[in-house]
Order: structure tokens, then sequence, then C-alpha cells
């Protein structure tokens, strides 16, 4: 799909949001009204300079940017998470997936064009999951295979930290079941989003002792804000003093308080950030301080659909206020992106200036970049 066909698309989805027009306009006075909304919103175009096809990634299951904008991608290479991974009704790795993975899993990729730049990670992980960067830059990264949450130093290639028994569930202090991501605080207490097997959210300290956690799982009854099934992606806002889990499977995003400034707080319940089934199911969310706002990744279906007889572009990717307003939805499954087969965003991040977006493709192995700087991404 060309890039104006895409604006054409973006300014028909704003139309249907602001379908008031006099009668008098013009088909030119239209398009610029539209235009001019549109830039008013600056709703993300697709960067299709960006291209990390035909280098060997495989799933791709996180992806972050360091404090110099450098474009982190967490991915599975050749070992894809199916029926073959875990033994039958358990969480435990079967014999062939308790074998690493035999090739580099954290690729750096150029951020302009997406090409690998360096890697690692040969023989370290089984299933990779998460991806995340602190304010110092140490990179944290969870495999919920191993049911273990690491960190690597700034500049290093061996975690200095390892949380989890190796290949062993639970649901202790000292046990991870398939933990999912993290979210780290500038005073070095973090926070695990955890998991599968595991509907809770666990509070560290800097030294990796826990400090309180919070989340039950569903079993009977209405839903409540304690009530997790899979907690798959966590993110902090800190100048709110709270932190934000995404509920996958009940198709929303709640903020608890984070306890930085009252530790009597942590953990109490905030504000419902996505309210439930507003996108689908939650894949993930990424706060953006620069641009103080809540990006997101929902599954309202990997392919086009038809609605009413007509065509349904889905989108991958929302914006929302911190109130929980839904600003704009953007990333549409076009036929073009749909060539590839089903789309599905398993996270996401953006740049430190908030004006780039990276969008890890679990299903096409691929990561989509999309941008509010237009001039330099469209023709």
């Amino acid at each position: 799909m060309t890039r104006s066909l895409l604006l054409t698309l973006t300014l028909v989805c704003l139309a249907s949001a602001n379908p008031y027009f006099d009668d008098d306009w013009r088909a030119q006075e239209m398009e610029e009204y539209l235009l001019q909304r549109t830039a008013e919103q600056v709703i993300p175009l697709e960067d299709q300079t960006f291209n990390t096809d035909d280098q060997g990634i495989g799933q791709v299951s996180g992806v972050d940017v360091d404090s110099n904008g450098g474009l982190y991608v967490f991915h599975r290479a050749d070992r894809p998470w199916n029926s073959e991974t875990y033994q039958p009704m358990t969480n435990i790795l079967t014999d062939a997936a308790k074998v690493p993975i035999n090739k580099d899993t954290i690729l750096k990729v150029d951020a302009a064009s997406g090409r690998i730049q360096s890697s690692f990670g040969k023989d370290m992980f089984n299933v990779p999951h998460g991806l995340k960067f602190d304010a110092h830059d140490n990179m944290w990264v969870t495999d919920v295979g191993r049911h273990q949450v690491l960190r690597f130093p700034k500049g290093t290639t061996t975690p200095d930290l390892v949380l989890g028994e190796k290949f062993v569930p639970g649901n202790d202090n000292a046990h991870f079941c398939k933990p999912t991501d993290v979210a780290i605080a500038s005073n070095g207490d973090f926070f695990v989003s955890d998991g599968y097997c595991n509907s809770r959210v666990v509070k560290f300290s800097s030294s990796g002792q826990v400090l309180t956690q919070w989340g039950t799982r569903r079993t009977s009854g209405d839903l409540t804000p304690f009530t997790l099934t899979i907690p798959h992606s966590i993110t902090l806002i800190e100048e709110l003093d709270i932190v934000c889990v995404a509920d996958r499977e009940n198709g929303r995003a709640l903020c608890y308080n984070a306890g930085l400034k009252n530790a009597n707080t942590t953990g109490n319940f905030n504000r419902t950030l996505i309210p439930q089934m507003d996108i689908g199911k939650v894949y993930a969310i990424y706060y953006s301080k620069a641009e103080q706002e809540v990006v997101a990744a929902g599954l309202l279906s990997d392919i086009p659909t038809m609605e009413e007889g007509l065509p349904f572009y889905p989108s991958r990717a929302f914006t929302y206020d911190l109130e929980g307003r839904l600003l704009n939805s953007w990333a549409y499954i076009t036929p073009e992106v749909a060539k590839n087969g089903p789309s599905l965003i398993h996270d996401l991040c953006t740049s430190r200036d908030g004006q780039d977006f990276f969008l890890a493709d679990l299903d096409q192995q691929k990561v989509y970049k999309y941008s509010k700087k237009w001039p330099s991404i469209v023709g």
C-alpha cells in the first residue's frame, strides 16, 4: 500500500470521528479540513524506510530503547513458543525446550533503518518475553520458560541479578511462574508482572528483596480491580506515583499506587487506564514521559474483517491520555500488512522524545516503526 493510500485511510478514519461538514464544502476543502484535524491529533504513520526483514528474526516478544535512542529487540530466533514448548498441562518446559536457544536473542537495531548492529544472548534463553531499560541503561529481561527475571548492567552481556529458580515455577517470594515484564523506578525499586500462571504484581527493592505483592486469579463472580488474568505488560508513571498493568485476557489496563512516595499506599487501586474490551485484549502498554501519554497494543483482530458488508481494517496501536481517554487509534492491518499473514503486536515502545514508535509483531516476526515526523516519512 502506498504512503498516500495510508494517509487516505487515516483521513477516512478521522472523518468517521468528525462527520460534521458544511453541505457546501468542496472535496478539496473537506480534505484540507481533515489534514488539519489529522495534524492536530498527530496520528503516527508507518515509516516504510525502516525494515527488519530478512535478518533471521523470529517471534519478537520485547522491544525498548535506551537513553541514547538505541533500539533493542528480544526475539525467539528459530524457537517459537508452540504446543511443544511445555509439557502437557504443566508450566514446565519439555526436555527439548530446556536446551537454550543456540542463536543471539537480544539484538541492537538501528532505529533509522532497522538493520541489526550487534547482538548477544546465544545459549542464554529458552522462551524470551519482556525487555525494558531503566534510568541507568541497565537492561531487564524476562524468560517465561526459565521463570526468571534478569538484569544486565549497561554495556555488559552477563547478568548481575537473576531472580527466580531456573525451570521451576512457583508463587512464593523466591519463584515466578512465567513472568512477563518489568517496570523500574528511578530509585531502583522495580515491579514484575507475574504472569501467565500467577496473577499478581510483585514489588521489589533495588537489591531484589520482595516488598509487597497484589493480585489474584479470577475464580468466579465479577471482575474486581485485583483479579488479573495474564498481567502481560507493566509500565510506571513515576510523576503520578502509579504503576499500570495490562490485564490481557480481561481486555483492560489498571493502575495502582506505586508507593514510591508513601509505601503505605503501595498496591492500592488508583484508576482504570483502558476500560474493559475498549481495544480487545491488551497486550502491551508503554508510558511516554515526553508526550505525557500511554501507547497500547490491543488485539481487535489479527486480520482485516468485514463488518456490515464493509471492510474493517483493525487498529493495532492506541494512544490514551493519563485519565484513560482514548486519543487515537492507528497502525491499521491494511491489505498490504495482511499480505504477511496475521499480525499481533506483542510489545511496543516509544523513542525518548515520544515521536517514534516501535511495534513488535510476534506473528510476522518483525518490528514496525511508526512516526509523528511526517515530512521525513511521507513522500
